[in-house]
């Protein structure tokens, strides 16, 4: 079952990230330097796991689909945590169209892909390039490409998608100059390869490995640990020291895009 390979596949993925999390962080150039992009992904896949593994064993994509989305959207941290939500979604919704509920083909993971780009492109009002966003869809177009090949098994093609990705990755300091600058790889797309990579590995019963990557970093590229922040001598009583996210909740049918025109205009 697809839903039964998600569930056992994604914890161990979550797992993987978490222990990179630290390196991830100090990957954290672009868009704030601020060292917690691999914290922020850590903290929003784990809020999915915990969903996830609630569910009951007989539990359908279109289960999982739903606690991988609510999850990752209500666990969201930080600007990484919430774009990786889109993603995470966009992927899982692409899944339950499988026509198939007990195998992915490589035709529907390819449609997962270009869903993923889908909805997070859609989600992200002014996408840069070089970031988690290139490496997503850089992804998808390798794996339109791969799905032609009517011969290629399905964890061939999984295990093509995560050489795309971190040649992708390491592509991202030639689309961001401040990236090259600091002679670092993008953190989130970083992060996003790692996750795969961890996913597909487990899917393909190699959990446990993975990609030596070298993300250019070096003893001046931890631009995180250099942040000078002068803080308010009552920060300690604040009850607002994260980033904020906001839900909110229609009670009557409304134009999304008509909403966020306006608001961009405030």
């Amino acid at each position: 079952m697809i839903s039964s390979v998600v569930r056992t596949c994604f914890p161990v993925a979550a797992k993987v990230v978490a222990d990179r999390a630290e390196e991830i962080n100090k990957l954290n150039v672009f868009p704030v330097p601020d060292g917690d992009t691999g914290t922020n992904m850590s903290l929003t896949l784990n809020t999915v796991v915990s969903e996830v593994e609630a569910l009951p064993a007989a539990a359908t994509m279109e289960d999982v689909s739903h606690a991988i989305t609510h999850g990752s959207l209500m666990g969201a941290r930080g600007n990484s945590g919430v774009i990786t939500s889109q993603i995470l979604r966009g992927i899982a919704e692409g899944l339950c169209d499988a026509k198939n509920p007990e195998h992915a083909t490589p035709g529907d993971v390819a449609h997962a892909f270009r869903r993923g780009v889908k909805v997070a492109f859609k989600a992200v009002r002014k996408p840069v390039e070089g970031t988690i966003l290139t490496v997503l869809r850089d992804v998808s177009a390798k794996a339109d490409q791969l799905e032609k090949n009517r011969e290629l098994a399905t964890r061939d093609m999984l295990d093509a998608l995560v050489v795309e990705a971190y040649e992708s990755v390491a592509r991202t300091p030639e689309l961001l100059p401040v990236l090259k600058e600091n002679g670092v790889v993008d953190s989130g797309a970083f992060g996003f390869a790692t996750f795969l990579e961890a996913f597909v590995n487990a899917a393909n019963g190699k959990a446990g490995e993975l990609t030596e990557f070298k993300t250019t970093v070096d003893a001046k590229a931890d631009v995180s640990s250099k942040v000078q922040i002068e803080l308010n001598d009552d920060w300690e009583g604040s009850e607002f020291r994260y980033c904020n996210e906001f839900l909110f909740k229609a009670e009557k049918p409304f134009d999304v895009d008509e909403s966020l025109a306006f608001l961009a205009t405030l």
